[in-house]
């Protein structure tokens, strides 16, 4: 909860200041501060309303899942969008003064809220980066830290020479990895996720999918866990009966295909790319011999 609290607060900070500063900036224009912020409260709101569009709803569901030519188009269209609201909001909050109302009518004042708009997004996408590397150096740090922990831990309870402390840097995941092989055989997996070791029924997972060195485990219930290994490292651990490599960039679990069609696998309302070259396999071995077609026989 206090996360939540903290993220929250570092955004609301942000568009406070942002805002602030855009108003500094705006005294070129107009030396009244005050009036200047209540003029650019409104077009910060759709600002925001872009910038959050963007990061929780177009990133995830079309740039993260390689969609591109659909997430720059959903973007251009949101980016126009904001630009005519704004434009239509200026000429109105200025409609006693002629002559800046009609500035912000024309194709001129269109492309300086556009300016604005695309900064805005810029500024804010750099911020939400940095954010997301920062949290990733810090769970690679806690990893790090509960290795060490537990490499102590060992050392005190077993005694352990100094001589295998100094070959033995990966045991700390040997409890685990062998918890997780025995696992896979009973229906279940254990990972490293957000600091805790999380239990993972194997018929649950719908997809896996891979984020450079991380992998997302994503799960019928909707749950997706985020965990510090490679594609090959998690399929080495579920059984290859009911798991297939479609992709590059994709493992998923046979039992959760709803339907085929040409280079895609339907997963529920999620769409998957077929890699050409696996296709012929892929279909091997989700079909099989399973197929009913019409036949000559009598």
């Amino acid at each position: 909860m206090n996360f939540e609290v903290s993220r929250v607060s570092k955004h609301i900070l942000f568009w406070l200041l942002y805002l602030l500063l855009w108003s500094v900036h705006d005294l070129n224009y107009n030396s009244d501060l005050f009036e200047n912020l209540k003029t650019n409260c409104v077009p910060f709101l759709f600002y925001a309303v872009l910038v959050y569009a963007n990061l929780y709803v177009l990133i995830p569901n079309f740039l993260l899942k390689r969609k591109i030519p659909t997430y720059i188009l959903s973007l251009l269209f949101a980016v126009i969008c904001i630009t005519l609201i704004t434009s239509q909001y200026f000429s109105y909050y200025f409609d006693t003064i002629q002559r800046i109302s009609a500035f912000f009518s024309s194709l001129k004042g269109m492309i300086a809220i556009l300016t604005e708009v695309i900064l805005s997004l810029c500024l804010s996408m750099t911020l939400f980066l940095l954010d997301e590397w920062f949290r990733k150096e810090q769970l690679i740090k806690e990893i790090e830290q509960q290795r060490l922990d537990t490499q102590m831990e060992l050392s005190r309870n077993n005694q352990v020479s100094t001589h295998f402390l100094l070959n033995s840097k990966n045991n700390i995941y040997t409890i685990v990895e062998r918890n997780s092989s025995r696992g896979a055989s009973e229906g279940h997996i254990f990972i490293k996720s957000d600091g805790m070791v999380i239990k993972v029924f194997i018929n649950e997972i719908t997809y896996v999918e891979t984020a450079n060195d991380y992998v997302y485990i994503n799960t019928v219930n909707k749950d997706r866990y985020l965990t510090l290994v490679s594609l090959k490292q998690i399929s080495k651990k579920l059984p290859e009966e009911k798991f297939i490599r479609v992709h590059r960039y994709y493992l998923i679990g046979i039992d959760h295909v709803k339907k085929l069609e040409g280079n895609l696998i339907h997963l529920g309302k999620t769409k998957i790319k077929i890699s050409r070259a696996l296709k012929n396999q892929v279909y091997e071995s989700i079909i099989g011999n399973k197929l009913i077609e019409r036949s000559n026989e009598l």
